[in-house]
């Protein structure tokens, strides 16, 4: 695999389009399920934005058993390097914004519909 493939493999794809928050609020206030949703909502996005790295390998560990250590060792080292580009603290705040997003609609939902008393 020449040096332009590597690189075009190990380059992530664009990142997800996040919403724009208001500055004033505060991110680090999410639940333990939120900050979990986050976490899977970012490793899903860079599983996404390294596809073609991804498929790379995996093409190459399907021909292979045991050695698959040795033979695909290439492919996994840029696999990996393209998962590390694509999760960076910007690919984390924006997730994060996301799930905020998420919890901000469902409230503005759960206000404006009228309340039953009985």
């Amino acid at each position: 695999m020449d040096a332009e493939t590597k690189e075009r493999l190990m380059t992530p794809g664009p990142p997800a389009d996040a919403p724009k928050l208001a500055p004033n609020l505060q991110l680090s206030s999410l639940t333990r399920r939120e900050e979990n949703e986050v976490i899977d909502l970012r490793r899903k996005h860079a599983y996404t934005r390294c596809a073609d790295a991804m498929r790379h390998f995996s093409e190459c560990s399907s021909q292979y058993t045991i050695g698959v250590v040795w033979k695909c060792s290439e492919h996994k080292d840029i696999m990996n390097e393209c998962l590390r580009r694509a999760n960076t603290v910007d690919d984390m705040d924006r997730a994060r914004s996301i799930i905020v997003d998420r919890r901000l609609k469902n409230m503005e939902e759960k206000l404006s519909k009228p309340r039953k008393l009985f």
